[in-house]
């Protein structure tokens, strides 16, 4: 008798252990933005965008970074004149590369075809397509985007 209790005692202990153990949740890893280059450079690209919408007369600003350089395209308020463009366009660029040190050119751009397929492309990214697979259409827009002259 004394040993079946024994022996009942230790396979509830045996089971109760299996149980508690074999029951929690197995721990997964948390996605680590700094192991992710496009992560890093989504928020990246989010951050300086943020920056670039701060200036007076920009409704949105989109920026997609790639290596060293940053084409950024803003949309404006309609009733602003040339060279108020022309100021938006430049403070833009300053702030952009104040925001990130790493950035040593800026692109910025106003006109409305060309702010789309920026925006495109950074809506791409931040959906989780690789910058890779716009490489074609950056490179087109690095030919049609003068740089940023710095003040």
């Amino acid at each position: 008798m004394i040993i079946s209790r024994k022996l009942m005692a230790i396979f509830l202990f045996v089971f109760l252990v299996t149980l508690i153990v074999g029951c929690t949740a197995a721990r997964k890893p948390e996605p680590d933005a700094n192991r992710n280059p496009a992560a890093q450079e989504n928020q990246q690209a989010q951050t300086l965008a943020a920056e670039a919408a701060r200036v007076e007369g920009v409704k949105e600003a989109y920026v997609v970074v790639s290596g060293n350089m940053a084409l950024v395209g803003l949309s404006i308020n309609r009733d602003v004149t040339d060279a108020e463009t022309n100021r938006i366009k430049s403070e833009a660029g300053q702030r952009v590369q104040a925001a990130d040190g790493q950035i040593t050119d800026v692109r910025v751009s106003t006109d409305p075809d060309t702010v789309v397929r920026i925006r495109n492309i950074f809506n791409g990214i931040g959906q989780g397509r690789p910058l890779s697979s716009f490489e074609t259409e950056i490179t087109e827009l690095v030919r049609r985007i003068a740089p940023t002259k710095e003040q």
